[in-house]
């Protein structure tokens, strides 16, 4: 599917957008570590959908401005984004940090949201569960870990691992811990707040997440009023890039329903 990468300035603030497909807009949130690209899963999306995919600030080849310090300022650069776009309503694809940014949106903003996608949310955390830590262990380390299949890190490493891309790898990581040190991947306020979200929301997890456990998606399913939980085998933390197929197919049909 053809798409096309555009800078925008959003209030003042470049930001890199991915666009392509036609039909109802979604808005697509990527993960940690998989920014500036179009994979494809997009491609599958923008089949049914106008697929929208901006790299956050601090993340691919969008600005770090100073103020970006928390997961609400992302929120209000996403509002401010739509506004640019001209959307006032969008159903919103999240992955991870991705995910996390989706779900406080849609606390934020219900009004703009029709329906939401969290594919392994962050933003949570289950007592007595233990989370991986990606502050404390090597990248490498780190890309095989998110995967069921450890060969299908590959993916999200450039072709060529020149000087620019360790450098914008370091710089994504130091983005992610401005947003996610402390309290590590988790908001007690969005715990709190989740039973506000309305919208009808599909919680997507991997049976293998060796980063945020399963009983993580148990527990955003319970906290969501209207969430339905799809778990998918032989998949770890990032189902749009191991499992994209079923992924996508379980997307599609929920956001066309």
């Amino acid at each position: 599917m053809a798409h096309r990468c555009e800078v925008v300035a959003v209030r003042g603030v470049r930001t890199q957008l991915f666009r392509g497909g036609r039909g109802a807009p979604l808005l697509v949130l990527h993960p940690e570590f998989a920014a500036g690209m179009w994979a494809p899963y997009h491609d599958a999306l923008a089949a049914r959908f106008q697929v929208f995919a901006p790299d956050h600030l601090g993340f691919g080849g969008s600005e770090r401005p100073e103020w970006l310090d928390a997961i609400d300022d992302l929120v209000l650069h996403y509002a401010d984004l739509l506004d640019l776009l001209e959307l006032e309503r969008v159903s919103i694809l999240g992955t991870s940090l991705g995910g996390w940014i989706a779900a406080a949106f849609a606390v934020a903003h219900p009004e703009r949201v029709a329906r939401l996608v969290l594919a392994a949310p962050a933003g949570i955390r289950v007592d007595g569960v233990p989370r991986y830590d990606y502050f404390a262990n090597p990248l490498d380390e780190t890309l095989r870990r998110l995967f069921h299949d450890p060969s299908r890190a590959d993916q999200l490493v450039p072709a060529e691992l020149g000087p620019d891309a360790i450098v914008r790898g370091y710089h994504e990581l130091t983005t992610l811990a401005r947003l996610s040190w402390n309290p590590y991947l988790f908001d007690p306020k969005l715990q709190q707040r989740l039973p506000r979200i309305s919208h009808p929301t599909l919680v997507v997890w991997g049976t293998d997440d060796a980063v945020l456990p399963p009983a993580h998606g148990d527990l955003y399913a319970a906290l969501v009023p209207d969430a339905t939980l799809q778990l998918l085998p032989a998949c770890g933390h990032l189902p749009p890039f191991e499992q994209a197929d079923a992924f996508v197919r379980l997307a599609i049909a929920f956001l066309s329903t």
